[in-house]
Parts: C-alpha cells; structure tokens; sequence
C-alpha cells in the first residue's frame, strides 16, 4: 500500500477529482497556499485539511492527529453536539454546544461556521426565532463559499463541498421549506443529489450525507404532491443505509415513505413502512424530544442533522 505525505496526498486526490487548485482551495485558503502544501513547503492545519479532504470525499482514509489537549476538548464538543441534536436532546445539546463555544477560535473560520449553523439547527428544532435561522445559515456557508448563489448557478464552474457544507445547503433547502418556498428548496435539494452522485461515493460517510439528501428531497417532494418521486428517492436511501449498515437516517426514511403511501392510497404499504419505522425508533428511543412515536409522525419534520 503507497504512502504520502500530507501534500501528496492532496495532490494525488485532487488529480483524481479532475479539478484545479482555484476549484478545491475556493474558501478555504489561498491557491498559492494550497500549492504550498502540495509542494510540501507549507504544513495544513488540522481543519484545513479535513476540509481539502471532504471536498475530495478522501478523508476516511486518512490518518489525522490533534495537535493540542484544547483541539481534542473542541472535537469532543462538536461530535458530541451533532449527536445530541440528531437524538432532540436539546438540554444536553445545548451544554456541548457551549463546551465548544468556549473553546473555539475567534479568528478561526471553520469555528465560525460550525457555530453559526448548529446555532440556526438548534433553533430550527425547537422552532425559536425562525426568522434568524436562514440568514444565520447564509452566513456559515458564505464563510467558505462566498457567492455561493451565483457559483450555483454557474454551470460550468466546477464546485466541491465539504460535509459541512452540505449539511449548511440542507439546512437552508429546509428554511425555504417551512417559509413556504417549496421551489427554492426543491432546487436546493436537486442540486445537491445530483453533487453527490456525481462524487465517489464509496465511503460510508459520503453514503450517509447522501441517504439524508434523498430522504430530504424526498420530503420536499412528498410537500409538492409527487409521491411516486419521493418513493422512489426513500427506496434508494434504504437500501443505502442497509448497504453501509448507517441506520440513523433509516427510520426517517420510512416515516416520508409511509406519508407518500398514505396520499397515494397505498395504505397497507403505509400501514408497513410506519410499523418498520416505530420499531426502530423504539429500539434507539430516537423521537424522546417528541415524547412518542405518534407524534414525531405527526410533526412531520425533515432530517437536519446527522452524526
């Protein structure tokens, strides 16, 4: 098996990825910079080089070390975070979330952004001061994706994104949703399928980010009335979390594929599917910051987190 170093290791993923040093480098740091670490003149910092490496969907082969006791406290936090959140364990989501805050960089973008869009999902559960939530998410991607909007747009302008990233477009898909800008999101969610499936998406974590995408494109579809899509887009994500043996994403799934059933007329197959799916929500107690079953089926909510 080769090994490279840290710059190699860029340049050899980038190389594969098709894309230029201006296209991997766009926010996250200078293309003479990220030319500098290719040439192994110039070291990356821990989350810079996450990022390059989400980007190029290579970072669960890597081998990526914390450099301080304060950088290993602020992972802790953050995982921490994003599981407590995913579970609706608001209170304990909140204690990490200031764990992390406490420790996080000033003038560190990425700490930035972290905070600025679990700040907006934390809100966006327990449905507080919504009309913060999308401008608070604009700003976390603008972070490192400035004019994100017109790149989207740019057809021929080739872009890459980190996990986070993803998550932060997600989020935003899921804003327009519950202002009633079911188009906006749709296109949204459109763009982001078509992302990942363009990607490699061998890794276990990019079938993951994927299996919630479909499950949320899923649920904008089921609002838009197209049933047999949304399915269809739950099918695929099932049989994604069987594959990769990820099932938090699962029971979400089943749940939009029983509403799409339900609309259609299809209610035996309904009447399955929310069976399948209060058993496993039984199993991981996963709905306990809606206190049962019934009504997290009943609020109908998408998926804005994942761990």
């Amino acid at each position: 098996m080769p090994t490279y170093g840290m710059g190699d290791a860029i340049h050899e993923m980038r190389i594969r990825a098709g894309c230029t040093q201006e296209e991997l480098a766009y926010g996250i740091c200078t293309p003479g910079t990220l030319s500098r670490i290719e040439n192994g003149k110039e070291v990356a910092s821990k989350q810079v080089f996450e990022a390059l490496c989400q980007r190029l969907c290579g970072m669960c082969h890597m081998g990526i070390s914390f450099d301080t006791k304060i950088e290993m406290q602020r992972s802790k936090f953050r995982r921490q975070a994003l599981l407590y959140l995913e579970q609706r364990e608001l209170e304990k989501a909140k204690l990490a979330l200031e764990g992390y805050y406490a420790l996080k960089e000033t003038d560190n973008p990425f700490c930035l952004q972290f905070a600025l869009y679990t700040q907006a999902v934390y809100q966006a559960i327990q449905r507080e001061r919504e009309e913060e939530i999308l401008p608070k998410l604009e700003q976390a991607l603008e972070i490192t994706m400035p004019n994100y909007k017109e790149r989207m747009q740019a057809a021929k302008r080739k872009i890459l994104l980190t996990y986070d990233e993803v998550y932060i477009m997600s989020n935003i898909g899921i804003a327009y949703a519950k202002n009633a800008q079911l188009e906006k999101a749709f296109h949204i969610f459109y763009y982001l399928k078509g992302y990942l499936e363009r990607q490699r998406l061998e890794l276990s974590e990019s079938l993951k980010v994927y299996a919630m995408i479909l499950g949320n494109f899923a649920w904008i579809l089921e609002q838009q009335g197209r049933f047999e899509e949304a399915v269809k887009h739950c099918d695929t994500g099932i049989r994604i979390c069987h594959l990769t043996g990820k099932y938090t994403v699962l029971p979400h799934l089943l749940c939009i594929k029983a509403w799409c059933l339900t609309a259609s007329g299809n209610a035996m197959m309904a009447k399955k599917s929310r069976r399948q799916a209060k058993a496993l929500f039984d199993i991981t107690e996963h709905y306990r910051g809606y206190g049962s079953f019934a009504e997290f089926y009943k609020a109908r909510e998408p998926i804005f987190v994942i761990f």
